[in-house]
């Protein structure tokens, strides 16, 4: 399976005119970006099915493009490829519907419904990797500790692996006896907060920059290019510079195409078995399995035997 189409992401930054809100609610399209994924589905039965994914994506958020006061003048934006391998577990709760037709060349035919349904769900792994541009050059933000990582009373150091958690369906047809055109939806819940580099509470900028440097310093607050922000308190040492209790989120919306490697819809024959077809065959089976010897036939030549009366006194 192949797929392509947008991508979408709810962290800290960016999002609606408003303070943060879960789920669709905080979602920029503006933001929107791309997604290209390649998939591997095997259905275990029926209505039940797993597939193998993996996806590389675009994500973006950016604080300029909300007028909610405190979101706008914070002023950090990023950019971040993802790269997610997970597994999915399917339920397809509609399969279209088909008609087994005897005779020598036996396929199934379309009764009409080609379309189907699935709900899933899984787990992933995936990398990412924040950028943030200054000057025209965009510059990778986990070296640069931007909220004290590594420094006394500062948060640990943050990995750009993490775990997801894909929750959605889809909906697809038939298009032959082979392909398959569909769209998929996917949540993905992750137990990472740093996707956006925006977590937890401003550091002592002062220390940021004899630590690791102005450009450090200036991406860990970037409200201090702003010349008419209402209060800078709002972004100085320990005030908050993220939601630490809200991890991030990033969602996949696609168009995907499918070719089945043994056909869609099948045609092997279908066989109406019977106790005398049984029977038959296994007639056949015994028979053949032994070993028939070459028995020359009898001949009776001559005169015929006299039959003997036996006579009573």
């Amino acid at each position: 399976m192949l797929g392509v189409g947008p991508s979408g992401f709810l962290g800290d930054l960016g999002g609606q005119n408003d303070i943060g809100k879960p789920l669709f609610f905080d979602l920029e399209p503006t933001q929107t970006r791309y997604a290209v994924s390649t998939a591997v589905r095997y259905f275990l039965l029926k209505q039940h099915a797993v597939r193998g994914a993996l996806t590389y994506a675009q994500i973006r958020g950016n604080d300029a493009l909300t007028t909610y006061e405190k979101r706008h003048y914070r002023n950090i934006h990023f950019k971040a490829p993802v790269i997610e391998a997970a597994v999915h577990y399917e339920f397809h709760f509609l399969k279209p519907k088909t008609l087994q037709l005897a005779g020598a060349q036996t396929t199934k035919l379309f009764t009409g419904n080609r379309f189907g349904a699935y709900a899933a769900g899984g787990a992933g792994l995936f990398f990412f990797n924040s950028k943030s541009e200054f000057d025209g050059k965009w510059y990778a933000l986990k070296p640069l500790s931007t909220e004290g990582q590594g420094l006394p009373d500062g948060p640990a150091p943050y990995s750009r692996f993490s775990a997801s958690f894909p929750l959605g369906g889809g909906v697809y047809m038939l298009l032959n006896r082979n392909f398959t055109l569909g769209l998929d939806f996917g949540y993905r819940w992750t137990i990472t907060d740093y996707i956006d580099d925006a977590s937890g509470y401003y550091y002592n900028n002062d220390e940021i920059e004899s630590r690791f440097g102005k450009l450090s310093a200036y991406f860990a607050n970037p409200s201090v290019s702003l010349p008419d922000v209402p209060d800078r308190e709002w972004y100085l040492e320990d005030q908050p510079r993220g939601n630490s209790e809200s991890n991030d989120t990033y969602l996949f919306f696609q168009v995907t195409l499918s070719k089945a490697f043994g056909p869609s819809i099948s045609n092997r024959q279908h066989k109406n078995k019977t106790r005398k077809d049984k029977s038959a065959r296994k007639k056949k089976r015994k028979f053949k399995g032994k070993k028939r010897g070459f028995k020359l036939p009898s001949f009776h030549f001559g005169k015929r035997k006299k039959k003997f009366k036996i006579s009573t006194f």
